[in-house]
């Protein structure tokens, strides 16, 4: 029964420490009962048991008071700014001149580093990413921190470098060096910075301190910022190398880590809806992961659902995007109404990537197969279903533990007749040595060829499938792991899922089951993904440079030649090499 809240004269006067939005964000229950109409407010609550209770002593209260007093100090928080490539693309920053004609070692000599924070952005578990430059030339950057006011030891973190015109433009440094940073610092949930928190450059033991602005966001908005930034970086030399380089120096392990607690927690709060008959017994589940495009269900259900058998295969549906969670949930309904299917949809607070989505959505299957599809992925034969069906039951259990399939641009030229590595060698230069580093590259067979070019469409092993389409055995595909949800956003989770495949023992096929792809339609591409697209990149080539380079490099790799007789009857190099994927 509702609490009949005290007339103001009889309602005592709060503690000094008393915040209404603190004390309802550290117990979102009083906030709850609040919309229920069973009470009128926090202060009501606080006034009838919360003081009695002592629960502004709680350390959730205090965490939650602190976050707003953080967000008070942020109502109007500086946008972040990707990094200039050009002289005049941002607004110089703004530093104290230099001595005139005074040089970098003798600006270190009377203690005057040049240096700037343009943003420093701080989610409320405690991930700190902070974006300067600093003219480090005599003395070398080698350590970035967040220090407290309060006594509390400095947190340190991991920290990129990358170049900075508008830098370059003040100080008079070449190209060649790199002034700007961009940082990651773990301080942990706990660990809010109280008003005064410093950013603290070690340049050589010489310690330069910043304070600026703090902008609290979410983790989702620190990621996307965090992987913008890297797309946009300048270097002096080659990008891939240069940003391979300053990856490996322990920014890249910090970003990872970001994106798995971030997606680990998107998928714990899913939502699951099922829609139609999901009493009977499925041969297997097509699993689709969407992400800013809601029409490509509809337009799947309609053209699966076709097929002779299609009432065999159950649909699972799962949402990376949380705008359009309305718009779905009624494209779900008719389509599994007027198409008769079994629909499962899957919504997420958030975008958690390709690979944890898929895997979640696996969880929530079935059957004992997967058809794992993107959203823009057609079929081509009005009887996939059966064609699909016959050959599962008709090829040996090792050639469909894992298998894709040829798919082909909507002007009918082929997209995919299965994928292979090539390691290329980048070379960047540097004042004093040209540096080398090795990275890995997927290619498609035969991309572009004619629709009917048999050599390509034939069954047999391939090195590694699309993850556009992939048929595999739910119970393979789970002892695998699944797809690996290191990589950020989607792309090599369908290489790194083959290879290990192969590792665990089960070659990976290609079989003749055509389908259509509107390749890159089917989803939204944001500057982040780009920048996902270069840690995944480095990420790949970091796991499986080695085993690549042990017999599965190339368009006729060894050891998969010598699995099915390649080396005969494999398409030459020149015809299989096609644009990059």
């Amino acid at each position: 029964m509702p609490e009949t809240p005290l007339p103001p004269d009889e309602q005592s006067q709060p503690d000094p420490d008393y915040n209404e939005a603190a004390y309802l964000a550290a117990f979102p229950r009083i906030a709850e009962q609040i919309r229920n109409g069973a009470l009128k407010s926090g202060l009501d609550h606080y006034t009838r048991r919360g003081a009695a209770e002592s629960r502004l002593a709680q350390p959730r209260y205090k965490k939650a008071l602190a976050e707003q007093a953080l967000l008070s100090r942020l109502a109007a928080p500086p946008p972040v700014k990707p990094a200039p490539s050009l002289p005049g693309d941002a607004t110089p920053p703004v530093h104290p001149a230099p001595p005139a004609h005074a040089t970098p070692l003798a600006h270190a000599a009377f203690g005057y580093v040049p240096s700037g924070t343009d943003a420093m952005m701080l989610t409320r578990d405690g991930t700190c990413l902070a974006i300067g430059w600093v003219d480090d030339r005599a003395i070398a950057l080698r350590g970035v921190a967040v220090a407290f006011p309060d006594g509390r030891p400095p947190t340190g973190g991991v920290f990129a470098r990358c170049r900075r015109a508008d830098a370059e433009a003040i100080t008079g440094c070449p190209p060649g060096h790199l002034l700007g940073f961009f940082a990651l610092v773990e301080l942990g949930p706990d660990q809010l910075p109280p008003p005064g928190a410093t950013l603290v450059l070690d340049c050589a033991g010489h310690m330069v301190s910043h304070t600026p602005r703090l902008n609290l966001v979410d983790a989702a908005t620190l990621r996307d910022a965090a992987f913008e930034y890297l797309h946009a970086a300048a270097y002096a030399g080659n990008p891939a190398v240069d940003s391979f380089r300053q990856l490996e120096l322990g920014i890249g392990h910090g970003l990872l880590r970001l994106n798995a607690t971030l997606c680990a927690r998107i998928t714990a709060g899913a939502h699951v809806e099922r829609h139609g008959n999901h009493a009977r017994a499925f041969c297997a589940s097509i699993v689709v992961c969407l992400f800013g495009k809601p029409e490509y269900l509809f337009l799947q259900a309609a053209l699966f659902s076709a097929a002779p058998g299609a009432g065999d295969y159950e649909y699972v549906y799962v949402s990376n995007s949380p705008e359009l969670t309305e718009q779905l949930q009624r494209e779900a309904r008719l389509a599994a109404r007027l198409y008769g299917l079994a629909l499962t949809m899957i919504y997420l607070p958030g975008n958690a990537g390709f690979g944890a989505a898929n895997n979640l959505a696996v969880s929530h299957a079935a059957s004992p197969r997967v058809l794992i599809l993107n959203p823009d992925v057609f079929p081509r034969d009005p009887a996939w279903a059966v064609r699909h069906a016959a050959l599962v039951d008709g090829l040996p259990a090792e050639e469909t533990r894992l298998f894709g399939a040829p798919l082909f641009y909507d002007d009918g030229s082929l997209m995919h007749g299965g994928m292979f590595f090539e390691a290329d060698i980048g070379l960047s230069a540097r004042p004093d040595c040209i540096e080398r580093v090795e990275l890995l590259r997927v290619e498609h067979y035969g991309k572009g060829a004619p629709p009917d070019t048999a050599e390509f469409l034939r069954s047999r092993p391939v090195p590694a499938v699309t993850g556009a389409f992939m048929s595999a055995d739910r119970a393979w595909f789970e002892r695998l792991g699944g797809f690996s949800e290191e990589y950020v956003y989607g792309h090599y989770e369908d290489a790194d899922l083959c290879l290990k495949s192969w590792q665990a023992g089960g070659a990976v096929w290609l079989h003749d089951f055509p389908l259509w792809h509107l390749e890159g339609k089917g989803s939204t591409r944001r500057p982040a993904h780009e920048g996902g697209s270069v840690i995944n990149r480095w990420h790949f080539t970091r796991v499986w440079a080695e085993v690549v380079r042990d017999g599965f490099a190339g368009p006729n790799p060894a050891r998969v030649a010598a699995f099915d007789g390649l080396r005969t009857d494999a398409p030459p190099a020149s015809a299989a090499r096609g644009p990059r994927r």
